[in-house]
Order: C-alpha cells, then structure tokens, then sequence
C-alpha cells in the first residue's frame, strides 16, 4: 500500500512540475520548442481551449479546414476520410480531476527522419 502511494505521489509531482512549466519537453528534442506540433496531446488545467488547441473529445474536423492535422492522423479515431475526420476522445482520461488532454491544430508540422 505505502509503495503503491509513493509511485502515485511521484506522477503526480511530475504532472504537476509539468503543468506550472506550462510544456513539456520530449527527451529527443535537442531544443525544447515555445510552438507545440500540430496533434501534440498536452494536459492543461483549463475548462477553456487556449489559442490553437482543442480538447481532445473526438469532435469531428472538416478535412478541408484541418488538412495538416487530417495528413497526421488520418481517420484513425473516426470520421469519413472523405469530409471530416475525428479527434481522439480522451474524456475520462485525465489523471485528476480539472485536468484535461488538449490537442493542437496550429503549429509546426514535425519533420521526418
């Protein structure tokens, strides 16, 4: 029980280190970003989208107006693949309550190696 208790203290406080950050940094990354990737997944404590994110709640998206989001997800959380297409739906998901998973839709668009 006390170890159980500890490995959740420990998530949490890097969740929360995370969170007053306001980003993350990938450990690949040589040089941390202030512009998130398009279809990055961040958890923020807002009930609002700020500029340029979406919560993740599997809303559909006209392909024509997110066209760079469509090429990195494609319909693999739902939509036609013709018209729309569909964000992931991370409802329920959260580590704690107030906290929610947000998708961007503006951004850079990440290379390929």
């Amino acid at each position: 029980m006390i170890r159980k208790f500890g490995k959740q203290a420990l998530m949490l406080g890097i969740l929360g280190a995370a969170l007053i950050g306001g980003s993350t940094v990938n450990p690949g990354q040589a040089e941390a970003s202030s512009e998130p990737f398009i279809g990055e997944i961040q958890l923020y404590p807002y009930s609002f989208a700020p500029s340029g994110w979406m919560k993740a709640e599997g809303q559909l998206l006209s392909i024509s107006g997110n066209s760079e989001l469509f090429s990195l997800i494609g319909t693999k959380f739902g939509g036609d693949g013709r018209t729309n297409f569909a964000l992931p739906d991370l409802r329920g998901a959260s580590p704690m309550p107030g906290v929610s998973y947000f998708i961007s839709v503006n951004g850079a668009y990440p290379s390929r190696p």
